[in-house]
């Protein structure tokens, strides 16, 4: 019967035995032997053993081949695994192989997975618990009386003290009080001292920053002209009327350092320090003073220079003076760099003369070696000295009626042109020839131009005020292309030169601001907002501050109104609110007294995003067009940056 079962399936359909790839079960169980019987050598694939095999069916003799498979059984060694075993093995081996190499992208993933579930989480932990710089909030408007004003005009300047993004209004004012005797009574005679502060009001809601005491009256406050080491703030310096000079550092107000008598006896400080590289070789930049006499009595009047160390005030060489002849305003001295890179002193009375650094130096230090940054020379400008002694080159001459001088730095070019005022005539100067651009004619110009961009062309446009006819005033923006007019408004009211100024726009143009008395031109008859800042008298209100905008020139926006004459002003930029405000120093009569000529001091600061919300218009445009002034109006937007 054994037989007969092998026959039958080895005559299986579809077997085809002699396949050395194909799979049998009889053939795989005889291929595991290993033992060599009759010298015949048994193959793992069997196929040699399956051979005999089928030889001995073939020949008839069936129960030879089983006998002998049966005893091939019994002679394997006990401890030799079995086909089956073996096949098992393999099998499980590969499993476990393919299970091994299977896992290591689920741990890759995993490890990614992890990964980015662990970044998220740090960045919503700081997200919502590391606190993000806040912006400023909205001001509206913050007034502070601040006791007297330090003499006529009072000293204002605007600086970002406490890195807040915000400017800090920086102004000096005084306080009286009687002395005492050492029994800390009162002396008989009651004598009045005069008490000068610095204090630095905050930007934002006019809360007093810091405040520090200077040694006499104050005639110029310059902040940023350098930087503390470390970056913990920045150099101001205070110059005194008569002979203080004074660094403090502009976040704390702490004393860097002082000099009390940096000028002779009898002499004034002509305009503010003229901030130089370091000349001086000790790491922090220097400055140049100009000094004149403090009572002018004659035609021949001279002018000082002297160099002051930043580092500690030290003067650099001595004073050295320049008799000057002329007659009229003093113009200067201001810091002009030429097409040649050289810088210079334009200064005069009446007239304009300049003089290079480099030449008050060598006469300051003798006949040393000059500092790196005072060695070059503009030869273009030295050919105007024609032979001068005192080294002064002559700029400009107009019998002595220039009023102004301004330089206005070309963009993307080295050097600056000239901006001269006289009394009727506004005249533009090429700064590399000294050779006149354009001249316009303005009757009787009775303050200095102030500079902005009213069209598109990139060049600065100058709006200035004059006196034509009988008490009739115009204010007129002149083209700084071509010298002609741009814009033309015709005002039967007083206005105060002195204050106008620009604020930079986000489109590259800028508004103007003036001050102006009634002018006698009535609002439409549809606005009815009125200023919050306006008194319950409208009669007693006499100065009114106005804003022009470039693409509305037939337009004027009340924003403010005062009864006293404003005395000096600031703009401040809310970089980042796209907004401005507008600061003011105005001082009130005191009645009764003779502790002072000047009444108390009030400073005042206006967001002007807000002042333009509740503004009043002044127009000539038709009576519809108000919505979409307003509209336009709601969106304007101021910028630190003239783009």
């Amino acid at each position: 019967m054994m037989a007969a079962a092998l026959s039958r399936a080895l005559k299986l359909p579809g077997k085809k035995i002699h396949d050395l790839g194909e799979y049998d079960p009889i053939r795989q169980a005889d291929s595991d032997d290993s033992e060599d019987d009759g010298n015949l050598s048994y193959q793992k694939n069997g196929n040699l053993q399956t051979e005999v095999n089928i030889e001995a069916v073939l020949d008839g003799d069936a129960d030879s081949a089983v006998e002998m498979h049966a005893l091939k059984v019994k002679q394997r060694r006990p401890d030799e695994p079995s086909s089956a075993e073996v096949q098992t093995t393999e099998v499980s081996d590969e499993f476990t192989t393919k299970a091994r190499t299977s896992l290591l992208p689920c741990l890759r993933t995993a490890a990614f997975l992890l990964t980015l579930a662990f970044a998220m989480v740090l960045v919503l932990a700081c997200a919502f618990f590391i606190p993000c710089p806040r912006s400023q909030p909205l001001m509206i408007s913050w007034n502070r009386s601040l006791g007297q004003a330090a003499g006529l005009p009072p000293v204002m300047t605007l600086w970002d003290v406490n890195d807040d993004q915000v400017s800090d209004v920086i102004v000096s004012f005084s306080s009286t009080g009687k002395t005492r005797d050492q029994r800390g009574g009162l002396r008989p005679q009651a004598v009045l001292k005069l008490h000068v502060s610095v204090a630095v009001l905050s930007g934002v809601d006019g809360s007093v920053l810091w405040t520090s005491l200077a040694s006499e009256r104050l005639k110029f406050i310059q902040c940023g002209i350098g930087y503390m080491e470390g970056g913990q703030g920045s150099v101001c310096l205070l110059v005194g009327v008569n002979h203080m000079l004074k660094a403090v550092n502009s976040s704390s107000g702490s004393n860097l350092w002082e000099m009390k008598s940096v000028y002779r006896s009898h002499r004034t400080p002509a305009a503010p320090a003229v901030l130089l590289p370091d000349i001086d070789g000790d790491g922090f930049a220097d400055f140049l003073l100009a000094s004149r006499p403090a009572a002018l009595t004659s035609r021949i009047r001279d002018m000082s220079f002297v160099f002051v160390s930043g580092a500690n005030g030290v003067l650099i060489g001595h004073s050295v003076f320049y008799n000057v002849t002329g007659e009229g305003k003093l113009i200067g001295p201001k810091a002009y760099v030429s097409g040649g890179g050289v810088l210079y002193i334009l200064f005069g009375y009446g007239n304009i003369q300049a003089v290079s650094v480099r030449d008050i130096y060598k006469q300051a230090n003798g006949k040393g070696s000059l500092p790196p940054p005072l060695q070059s020379q503009d030869s273009v400008w030295e050919q105007k000295r024609e032979g001068n002694l005192s080294g002064l080159l002559e700029v400009y001459s107009s019998n002595g009626s220039v009023r102004d001088l301004q330089t206005l730095g070309r963009r993307g070019e080295l050097g600056s042109d000239i901006l001269i005022t006289t009394r009727n005539k506004l005249q533009l100067l090429n700064g590399q020839r000294l050779l006149q651009v354009w001249s316009a004619n303005g009757s009787s110009i009775e303050s200095a131009p102030v500079t902005g961009f009213f069209n598109e062309d990139n060049i600065l446009d100058f709006l200035i005020r004059i006196t034509s006819g009988s008490n009739t005033r115009k204010s007129l923006i002149i083209d700084g292309s071509s010298g002609k007019e741009l814009w033309k408004s015709k005002l039967g009211c007083h206005i105060q030169g002195s204050e106008a100024s620009s604020i930079p726009l986000s489109d590259g143009r800028s508004a103007f601001l003036f001050w102006a008395g009634d002018c006698g031109v009535k609002p439409s008859m549809s606005e009815v907002t009125s200023l919050a800042q306006r008194t319950d008298s409208n009669s007693q209100s006499q100065y009114h501050l106005y804003l022009l905008h470039p693409l509305y020139p037939s337009v004027l926006l009340e924003l403010a109104n005062s009864t006293v004459a404003v005395t000096a002003s600031a703009i401040g930029i809310l970089e980042q609110q796209s907004d401005a405000f507008y600061v003011t120093m105005t001082t009130g009569s005191t009645q009764g007294t003779h502790e002072s000529r000047t009444g108390p001091l009030l400073v005042t600061g206006l967001d002007l995003k807000w002042a333009i919300s509740h503004s009043r218009v002044v127009m000539t445009l038709e009576e519809e067009a108000i919505s979409t002034i307003r509209k336009f109006f709601s969106e304007i937007r101021f910028s630190a940056v003239q783009h």
